[in-house]
């Protein structure tokens, strides 16, 4: 029993980072704050949040069917109409760099780790589109200044 409650003393957030192809960009916000913003975004999308931890810069939904708009359990899906939103943001330079992830399983297979059986959705498919939709809004909300304009050399 203490093994087991040993093995949540690491928080929420998994020890890999974003999968291969997620998308990256920069807001003008505190992590946590990003995470509180997107989680209003995937709730607004239809999404059921399945771990949230803002202290930890870490969102994750759970499946989504794209066809039936609706959250799923993690068996018995149509793999190619069923995705998952990932959100990892941490700070950097006085600023927050949030990955997202909109990924799609490639198979079911109960012997192999979920997350090696997961590849992030294609351009222009609809979980990319819902997954641009919401990094759209976050921007919005969180915009990044303007870069200073370069100061002239005095000669």
């Amino acid at each position: 029993m203490a093994l087991a409650a040993c093995a949540h003393l690491g928080g929420l957030r998994p020890r890999y980072g974003p999968i291969a192809g997620s998308v990256s960009i920069e807001l003008e916000a505190q992590p946590d704050s990003v995470i509180a913003a997107v989680r209003r975004q995937v709730d607004s999308a239809g999404f059921a949040v399945r771990l949230i931890d803002p202290a930890e810069g870490y969102l994750e939904t759970a499946w989504f069917d794209l066809a039936a708009r609706r959250s799923v359990s993690d068996r018995n899906r149509d793999l190619d109409q069923t995705v998952k939103l990932r959100f990892f943001s941490d700070p950097t330079a006085g600023h927050t760099r949030l990955a997202a992830e909109c990924v799609r399983r490639i198979a079911f297979d109960p012997s192999e780790p979920e997350r090696d059986l997961e590849r992030m959705v294609p351009d222009s498919t609809p979980g990319r589109m819902l997954l641009d939709s919401v990094l759209a809004k976050l921007k919005a909300e969180y915009p990044m200044p303007a870069a200073a304009p370069p100061e002239h050399a005095r000669g």
